[in-house]
């Protein structure tokens, strides 16, 4: 037979897991740090990972990591090599996550973090970004 216990223990067991939903994400406590720069290579190959940059900058190259690839094409975001670019984002031992990337000429941002560093291409109610179910639950598409 089934009782409405069995439909709230797991509710209740899951109250100190969204609890800590609303949390920084652990890349989050890293500095943030902002390049501007030109693009000298775009690196986004099936199965070699998630999609980067390589940013030229003050006589360095920065790598910076961008999302999944589907994000990227949802987004319309297409850097090319050349391009002059203003990245902001966390920093890494061996680049940077980034938040947002702004290809300046064309005036097109892509916002890849919210403020407390999750990953906008994640699902739930606790999450901003394209799709995703907030206040007015479903947020429609851009």
């Amino acid at each position: 037979m089934f009782r409405i216990a069995d439909l709230l223990v797991p509710v209740f067991l899951g109250l100190p897991l969204a609890a800590q939903m609303g949390d920084r994400a652990p890349v989050a406590s890293n500095p943030i740090v902002e390049i501007s720069g030109v693009i000298g290579q775009v690196l986004v190959a099936p199965g070699q990972g998630v999609p980067s940059l390589e940013v030229k900058h003050d006589g360095q190259t920065t790598k910076v990591y961008l999302g999944p690839l589907h994000y990227l094409i949802a987004e319309n975001f297409s850097p090319k090599t050349g391009q002059e670019v203003v990245v902001k984002g966390y920093k890494q031992p061996d680049g940077v996550i980034a938040i947002q990337v702004t290809l300046t000429k064309e005036q097109k941002t892509l916002k890849l973090r919210d403020g407390n560093g999750w990953p906008l291409w994640r699902g739930g109610p606790w999450r901003g970004g394209r799709g995703r179910m907030m206040a007015g639950w479903p947020v429609p598409a851009k």
